[in-house]
């Protein structure tokens, strides 16, 4: 897949146009004034606003970069890599849990909600982080996991003798293992057949969604309301950017309704709240409905900024799979219609959850790397995944659960047997499949790696307020295998063409397009040329192309 930017994706284009499409003609030698990028970018990232034009990226701090030598990530490690992450054009780091924790859950069972695992360090190297992050334009986000903790927790240990202490209803509890107020299960399957477990020391069953060592939080208790809220404070006072809230619509059961009932709503207007009280701080939802995570923005102001559209970012896969531009579109779409004013999709294509991108795309290039494109093209904030921009592969060893196999350690360099994780004698977890193949040291300055596509992506993304606030337009194309989608701000629009064919180039009409000017080219290999109010575009197979149109 040819990448390099114009002038040469012109001449590409051209010849491309020549012979693929009897309506296209070489694309016209248009080039618009351009902005100081550096500048607009520097402006877009600054106040209230500025998670919507930021490129995050999701940090298993355990699996990135180890400073000590004792095979685990660690924040002294990840701060050491910083650079790097600039360099790429990262602006908003999401940190997987860093607090203390048994592991049972993969550190989303949260032991100590003020502290930091010894693991990872201490919190001076959290604070540490943060004043080299900040200065750098980068900012913080750590993972929030408000239910359930452990049952080592100190709330649940001091209530069970007696049930009089202060906590004694912190969390939910029961004589028998139901309750007719409840009808929730657990969560999924991994977490066993039955919500409720017996605590032999208070001799009553307690509730849990998730494994039987993590009780659930009563948030119908006032003082659990506080107390939680309380360290959003903690978090919000060291100078964290906002947070990654796992599983929130979770918080609340009732009788009838188990996923965001009103009272979980409620809660999550008073967290937004808290953070409203301090300047330019964000949070991302993790949606459990897969279909539209409308629900989570409230009125678009007094809940959550972002949440994941997992309808694209777990499901990508399938349409990619196809030949229908549409099957690609609808998510996106769907997202314009349901979600309310000031809304804002966070978009993945891999995560610790989801897996890595490479097997989503069956090992195949250019699905990954259109998935990627619509992922910065489409309206929404996106999160690259460690390692998505090296086309890391999985690993086969479980430690936890099988979501380990994508939680493999990051690969800096190529010839190092531990490939600059660590300076032990061996990780935490075996790295990935073929990790030779996909090291940074590898990667970076070889213009046809996935590493450099991922920069020059980014960096065309990058101090354009079209796609961070844009508006969206979708065009129909003759040809279904064609997608064609328009991204406009005040003063600068953008078009998008992207083939679904891996075996065919494509030509096609989108009539009454209405373009604002002639396309010049700005990423990829396309052409794309006016004839009055119609646009005339063709692509190469698996092909994807930026076009500038005013």
């Amino acid at each position: 897949m040819t990448r390099t930017l114009a002038p040469l994706a012109l001449v590409a284009a051209a010849l491309l146009a020549a012979s693929c499409s009897s309506h296209a003609t070489p694309a016209p030698a248009v080039t618009y004034p351009d902005k100081d990028r550096a500048a607009a970018a520097q402006a877009l990232l600054s106040g209230p606003d500025w998670y919507r034009h930021a490129v995050f990226y999701e940090v298993d701090v355990r699996s990135f970069q180890d400073s000590n030598g004792d095979g685990i990530g660690d924040l002294k490690g990840l701060t050491s890599r910083l650079d790097e992450l600039k360099s790429l054009g990262i602006d908003a780091l999401w940190l997987m849990p860093i607090m203390p924790t048994p592991f049972v859950d993969s550190g989303y069972d949260v032991a100590d909600y003020e502290d930091v695992s010894p693991d990872y360090g201490a919190l001076g190297d959290l604070d540490a982080l943060l004043a080299a992050a900040h200065p750098r334009g980068m900012r913080v986000m750590p993972d929030l996991a408000l239910t359930p903790p452990p049952d080592q927790h100190a709330w649940f240990r001091h209530p069970r003798p007696p049930t009089t202490s202060a906590h004694a209803d912190w969390y939910i509890w029961s004589d028998t293992p139901s309750d007719p107020n409840i009808g929730c299960g657990t969560f999924s399957a991994q977490f066993g057949s039955s919500a409720w477990q017996l605590d032999a020391t208070r001799n009553q069953y307690y509730f849990h969604r998730f494994y039987a060592g993590q009780p659930d939080l009563n948030y119908r208790n006032p003082a659990v309301v506080k107390a939680t809220l309380d360290v959003a404070r903690f978090w919000l006072d060291r100078g964290v950017d906002g947070f990654r809230c796992d599983v929130i619509g979770l918080l609340v059961e009732s009788a009838t309704g188990c996923d965001m009932i009103p009272e979980t709503q409620d809660y999550i207007r008073q967290l937004r709240a808290v953070l409203d009280s301090y300047p330019n701080r964000a949070m991302v939802a993790e949606s459990t409905n897969y279909s539209s995570a409308a629900a989570y923005f409230g009125n678009g102001k007094d809940m959550f900024h972002m949440a994941f559209n997992f309808d694209y970012g777990y499901f990508w896969s399938m349409p990619f799979s196809g030949t229908l531009a549409s099957a690609v579109e609808k998510p996106f779409l769907d997202s314009q219609k349901l979600n309310p004013q000031g809304a804002q999709d966070a978009l993945v294509i891999g995560s610790h959850d989801v897996g890595r991108a490479y097997d989503a795309a069956r090992g195949i290039q250019s699905r990954w790397e259109r998935a990627a494109f619509v992922q910065m093209t489409m309206p929404g904030t996106p999160y690259v995944y460690y390692g998505e921009e090296l086309a890391l592969q999985s690993g086969s060893t479980a430690v936890v659960d099988t979501r380990d196999y994508a939680r493999t350690p990051m690969v800096w360099a190529k010839a190092d047997p531990n490939h600059g994780f660590t300076t032990g004698s061996k990780p935490w977890i075996p790295f990935g499949a073929n990790a030779d193949q996909t090291s940074l040291e590898g990667e970076k300055g070889d213009p046809s790696s996935t590493y450099s596509y991922y920069e020059q992506l980014l960096a065309i993304r990058r101090g354009r307020e079209a796609f961070g606030t844009g508006s969206l337009q979708v065009l129909t194309v003759d040809d279904p295998s064609i997608a064609l989608w328009v991204r406009a701000s005040s003063d600068e629009t953008y078009v998008m063409a992207m083939s679904m064919d891996e075996e065919d180039a494509h030509s096609g009409t989108a009539q009454g397009a209405n373009l604002p000017g002639d396309a010049e080219l700005l990423f990829g290999s396309a052409t794309l040329t006016r004839s009055g109010a119609d646009a005339h575009v063709s692509v190469p197979a698996a092909g994807y192309a930026i076009f500038r149109v005013r």
